[in-house]
């Protein structure tokens, strides 16, 4: 399956800032965490800053696989909104599920202030809209529920949303907290040398083959027969950790990107807001911190591994198509900014649980194994909140997440 493809604007637009030798020697450690993207990163830095003797390890380069796909847009909102994971998981749950996703992205504010690089992060507020009326007591009810549960939301209909956006929003919640946006890719980066100078050994193109687990270790065997012993091992690699698992746990789709280069203006854009739609598969907007607009959605589903879209390259004509559609969205709700020109055209595969919730946690048919699988388009926030998790599972202290979160569920 092809991961990812196109003109990844992430990678792009930073040379690489750091590299890091191949494994060449067996190696002994507390931890070793499998995948050098955004989600090992952060479970690597929070490791390392709790005095672990932790390795990384990547098959890749750092920050090369779904991290430079990611459109990086950090939200306290859940794909179920709270009403739709309060039907599958409970009330006390969803809300918890909530709240816990926006403290995420003030601990990610709270991260880059330690690192090197801002790693373009900015809060923002938020904008999920519908442009049917039908959806007004659908979107109502859902803005009562959050407001309810202390969440600072204002519900917009036509007539408010006047004169702050350029496209028709018949009911909308925007929300003044709880979202954010930042480079993946710097930001993977920065939180590795951060966690480097606190004794983290780091390991690209290392790709592991075997994992042995013991009944107080375990023995992971590289592609070029080094070993590494450890105690315990993170599986950190995004939607292909579902093979360790013995059930169903992502949905695989296809998302389409585009980036454009930057724009003089914002007109008829509020407050540069992150936004999403409330179609089924949404489209979802955010800017950068040089005024560059990203457009994103469009998705498809995968099926099989040996499916069309699993293999779907950036220059077939379904990728093409993707893409024009979705600049023509990007043209209808913003007619006024007038120098809208696409630079940057990518895609990649996605998973997704059901719950839209991540799998966090220890799982009972491979002893001393770790995940930190954050399905869903809140990645980057479930990696943060899985990264805390973990870390208290290994010191064995009690967290409220670990049931929310737990594989067997």
């Amino acid at each position: 399956m092809y991961l990812v493809t196109g003109n990844l604007f992430w990678i792009n637009n930073t040379k690489i800032p750091n590299k890091y030798s191949y494994l060449s020697q067996d190696i002994e450690c507390e931890v070793v965490i499998v995948g050098g993207g955004i989600t090992g990163a952060i479970t690597a830095h929070n490791f390392t800053m709790s005095g672990v003797d932790t390795v990384l390890v990547d098959k890749n380069i750092i920050g090369y696989g779904s991290t430079s796909a990611s459109t990086s847009i950090l939200q306290y909102e859940i794909d179920n909104d709270l009403i739709g994971l309060k039907g599958l998981r409970g009330l006390e749950s969803a809300v918890k599920a909530f709240k816990l996703t926006k403290k995420a992205v003030y601990d990610i504010k709270d991260m880059v202030k330690e690192l090197d690089d801002d790693c373009d992060f900015s809060l923002t507020d938020c904008l999920y809209y519908s442009s049917s009326q039908s959806d007004f007591n659908m979107l109502k009810k859902e803005y009562e529920i959050r407001r309810k549960y202390g969440f600072d939301v204002e519900l917009l209909d036509e007539e408010s949303s006047k004169g702050k956006f350029s496209f028709p929003v018949k009911v909308g919640i925007y929300s003044h907290e709880g979202a954010g946006y930042i480079d993946p890719y710097r930001f993977s980066h920065a939180l590795i040398r951060k966690a480097v100078s606190n004794e983290l050994r780091v390991f690209e193109n290392t790709g592991v083959v075997n994992i042995e687990s013991k009944d107080d270790y375990v023995l992971l065997t590289t592609h070029n027969q080094f070993k590494i012993k450890a105690k315990k091992v993170i599986i950190a690699t995004g939607f292909q950790g579902k093979d360790y698992i013995d059930k169903k746990t992502a949905i695989l789709s296809r998302s389409f990107t585009i980036v454009t280069k930057p724009v003089s203006s914002f007109e008829g854009w509020f407050n540069k807001c992150i936004i999403r739609d409330t179609e089924s598969s949404y489209t979802y907007l955010r800017t950068t911190g040089d005024n560059r607009i990203i457009i994103g959605g469009e998705d498809l589903d995968v099926g099989g591994s040996r499916s069309k879209v699993s293999t779907i390259a950036n220059h077939d004509y379904i990728s093409r198509e993707k893409y024009e559609i979705l600049l023509q969205k990007l043209k209808s709700l913003f007619p006024k900014i007038k120098d809208i020109e696409v630079e940057y055209r990518f895609n990649g595969l996605f998973g997704e649980s059901q719950d839209g919730l991540p799998y966090v946690g220890e799982y009972s048919k491979l002893p001393n194994y770790y995940f930190n699988l954050g399905y869903g388009s809140n990645g980057i926030l479930y990696a943060v909140l899985g990264a805390k998790l973990l870390t208290d599972i290994y010191f064995n202290k009690d967290s409220e997440m670990k049931e929310l979160f737990k594989i067997e569920r």
